[in-house]
């Protein structure tokens, strides 16, 4: 903890630490300890929503396709997607158990959150993730904007993400309520704190994905230190991009060298290259700084791209893509935003790392001053 004026504050935090995804759960372990290096005493609710569960995540596959509506086609996607649902659990499972300090009890909704929690933190904190994003929570999860916190607590959110360019109509009056009671209010995009300030919070700031306020040597604690060097294309394909498929076969041909690609799914074996599937968080981190390339359609591929200094391309997706962009823009590295497909090149233009460093070093004061000035005595006292 620094010289600052300052007492220790329990903080307790609401994030997505159980969406069963590498981000998730690595932004949630960096924002625990950026907390705690205030001196500040953190733990995460642990916010389990039914959407979460396997059987939350089996019932919502007839979403996926109109060839699911089949019953015969839905059975036989269950079958396929379930080990797959499995690993997930013991690979996140393990490492929130390991990480992540958990307040109990689990929770699934608003309500059971009120009936159920003791309310003894001084302050309570939205994460970061897409935690606002009603698209991706499949509408408004009051939750997340901790509406079940009683009055007199102090409340604030850290780079938490809508996620949208903007907000649908029909979720403006409902988002503005909910943020009302927020004391402090910092989003992770630029397109969130123009939404935020048409809400009416002109005090909203941009900070950053907790996970860059991290060097590369914090990070390096946590990288999978077994692993033997080697030589290899790295791809993370979430929204499975055949674009991003044929870019690295590609480059693969280009230089010679092997293709591997991140999966949740045991079925993307059937993919051109060496099938990573589901590894462990720390070989996925230590798969990215290694890569000789990194391509990506992911926020937090990208993010750790550019933290171990990797080259790197990204593919936008098209929806809840501002993340991406916001940041890429924020860093001065706009052009690695791929659009030129049969461009192999473009992925060889030197990166100016010095620079990034210079203009990261930059937010990540901007962040961190904003989190001190939330703890600070001054601010705790008024709402103890």
């Amino acid at each position: 903890m620094d010289g600052e004026n300052r007492e220790i504050m329990k903080i307790d935090v609401i994030t997505l630490h159980r969406a069963e995804n590498y981000g998730s759960v690595l932004q949630t372990l960096a924002l625990q300890v950026k907390l705690e290096e205030l001196g500040h005493d953190v733990h995460v609710l642990d916010y389990y929503p039914e959407r979460f569960t396997n059987k939350g995540l089996l019932r919502r596959l007839r979403n996926k396709s109109e060839k699911l509506k089949n019953p015969i086609f839905l059975l036989a996607a269950k079958i396929l997607i379930y080990p797959s649902y499995l690993r997930k659990n013991r690979v996140f499972g393990s490492f929130i158990d390991k990480y992540i300090h958990l307040k109990e009890p689990a929770f699934q909704t608003n309500e059971e959150a009120a009936r159920e929690l003791t309310f003894d933190a001084d302050a309570y904190c939205t994460g970061s993730d897409q935690v606002w994003n009603s698209h991706w929570n499949e509408g408004i999860e009051k939750a997340l904007f901790l509406d079940f916190v009683p009055k007199g607590k102090l409340i604030f959110s850290y780079a938490s993400s809508i996620g949208l360019s903007e907000l649908p109509q029909e979720e403006v009056e409902e988002t503005k309520r909910l943020l009302h009671k927020y004391e402090f209010i910092s989003v992770r995009e630029n397109s969130g704190v123009k939404i935020v300030k048409e809400l009416g919070r002109n005090d909203v700031i941009q900070c950053l994905d907790p996970t860059l306020l991290l060097t590369q040597e914090e990070w390096g604690r946590y990288v999978d230190k077994h692993e033997k060097q080697t030589d290899y294309i790295l791809t993370y394909n979430l929204h499975h991009d055949a674009r991003i498929d044929r870019y690295a076969e590609e480059l693969g041909k280009k230089h010679h060298l092997p293709i591997w690609n991140i999966s949740y799914n045991w079925h993307d074996v059937v993919r051109k290259g060496h099938l990573c599937w589901c590894p462990s968080v720390e070989r996925f981190l230590w798969l990215i700084k290694n890569a000789r390339y990194v391509i990506a359609d992911s926020f937090h591929a990208t993010v750790f791209s550019i933290i171990f200094e990797r080259p790197f391309v990204t593919i936008t997706p098209d929806i809840a893509s501002s993340r991406i962009s916001s940041i890429l823009h924020t860093l001065a590295l706009d052009n690695r935003n791929l659009t030129a497909f049969s461009d192999t090149s473009m992925i060889d233009t030197p990166i100016d790392y010095k620079e990034v460093k210079r203009l990261l070093a930059s937010e990540q004061k901007k962040s961190m001053d904003y989190l001190k000035k939330i703890t600070s005595v001054k601010n705790f006292s008024h709402n103890k």
